[in-house]
């Protein structure tokens, strides 16, 4: 319907009445009297008295006179072309065919009236015309309004339970600035649609404040807690105890990463906490690379006791060889500790010369004795070996530093050589 009247207003402006001059001159419509006064004939065939004229000739008079008609047919025309281009509004038009419309009830001018009558009616019914299709755009606008600020209700509706919070501030930010530029239309409802609005944000920023104050809340419980981890991991930046304080360190860790996020003091406190971990870690690593050189160097001596012992085999005598064998296992004890990985290779080789001569020794009392006495010497013979392997126990302790392990190597040896003396009368006796 909108299209139709838009195009009833283009038919209206692009073909107007003819001009009176294509059709019938202004002056027909007019005389001027002997006595200079000028008539206007009217469309009944009666004339009116329309004004004087005494400058001149009366077709002077007559073409001015019929100026002014034109000039409100002109007028006319104008207002009709801006009203259809929409460069004026149909109260700028109507006020121009109220003027027009006085001059033709008190006319001052000649001119074929019927037609400039003809010419209000049309720029009237283009004026009406123009008022509803503006009517309905309002309403178009109107509804169009209404349903953008609908729309916005329901999204504000759906934020409003948002826990997105950065972003659906700004989103609610930016549906006030939308409200903004929508048109105004109906005061009343758009009130209470801003209300919802209203109502919607309220609710997203209670829970955001909420949400940031239990937040603030568990970052200050955070802080509290990591600057007490801070503390214990400074204060065992000096142990020694690597692998005990190791352990705590990792314990440590653990808790720093269940106790969440500090808020901006998180970075400090974590510089700190790992400054005091670098210190201890770094004298540990310093420990490690003397240890690695140290058990290095013991790989080399028990490479070349390795060789000794190897050459005791075949053994052809066997007290020489037990003597041989004693004195390498005491280097062998003072060397050290060696590299992990050497440490079941090099000791399965000790192991195999310490195993022939201990077989080799067996022999020689089983020959030498009945079968008891041989048992009895066997018997011996082990407890010695206990006993020999709990001093070495006891020397690889002592040079480790560890008091525990010192105790437990003590007693294990006296214990052994407590089973040795049981076991030497026993052999005596058997003699």
């Amino acid at each position: 319907r909108y299209q139709d009247r838009n195009r009833e207003e283009r038919t209206m402006t692009s073909t107007p009445p003819s001009p009176l001059s294509a059709a019938a001159p202004a002056t027909s419509f007019g005389e001027v009297g002997p006595d200079g006064t000028v008539f206007l004939r009217l469309p009944d065939g009666s004339q009116r008295e329309v004004g004087q004229w005494a400058a001149g000739d009366a077709a002077t008079g007559l073409e001015f006179f019929a100026r002014k008609y034109q000039d409100l047919v002109t007028e006319i025309d104008v207002a009709a072309k801006r009203l259809a281009d929409d460069r004026s509004t149909p109260a700028q038009a109507a006020a121009i065919v109220e003027r027009v419309r006085k001059s033709v009830l008190e006319p001052t001018f000649v001119g074929d009236l019927a037609a400039l009558v003809a010419r209000i009616g049309q720029l009237e019914v283009l004026i009406n015309v123009k008022k509803e299709a503006l009517a309905e755009a309002k309403e178009e606008q109107r509804k169009q309004a209404s349903e953008a600020r609908e729309k916005l209700v329901a999204e504000a509706d759906q934020l409003s339970t948002s826990t997105a919070w950065k972003v659906t501030t700004e989103r609610f930010a930016a549906i006030v600035e939308e409200w903004k530029l929508i048109p105004r239309s109906d005061r009343a409802k758009e009130n209470e649609l801003w209300k919802q609005i209203s109502a919607a944000r309220t609710t997203f920023d209670k829970a955001r404040r909420a949400h940031y104050v239990e937040l603030d809340a568990q970052r200050s419980s955070a802080k509290a807690a990591k600057e007490a981890l801070v503390k214990q991991a400074q204060a065992l930046s000096t142990s020694r105890d690597w692998q005990k304080t190791t352990g705590e360190y990792r314990k440590l860790l653990d808790q720093w990463k269940k106790a969440g996020r500090a808020g901006k003091a998180d970075d400090k406190l974590w510089e700190q906490f790992k400054a005091a971990q670098d210190v201890f870690f770094a004298a540990r690593n310093e420990q490690n690379a003397e240890r690695d050189e140290d058990e290095k160097k013991a790989l080399v001596v028990k490479e070349e006791l390795l060789a000794e012992a190897e050459k005791l085999l075949p053994i052809k005598n066997i007290g020489a060889a037990k003597r041989e064998l004693h004195a390498i296992q005491d280097k062998w004890e003072k060397a050290g500790r060696v590299p992990r990985n050497d440490v079941r290779r090099i000791e399965a080789r000790l192991k195999k010369v310490e195993d022939a001569v201990r077989d080799a020794d067996s022999a020689k009392w089983t020959n030498k004795n009945t079968e008891l006495q041989g048992r009895a010497n066997d018997t011996v013979i082990r407890f010695r070996e206990a006993v020999e392997k709990r001093e070495r126990a006891l020397q690889r302790a002592v040079d480790a530093g560890v008091a525990s392990a010192i105790a437990k190597a003590q007693g294990e040896l006296d214990g052994a050589k407590a089973m040795l003396a049981v076991a030497e009368q026993s052999s005596q006796k058997l003699k």
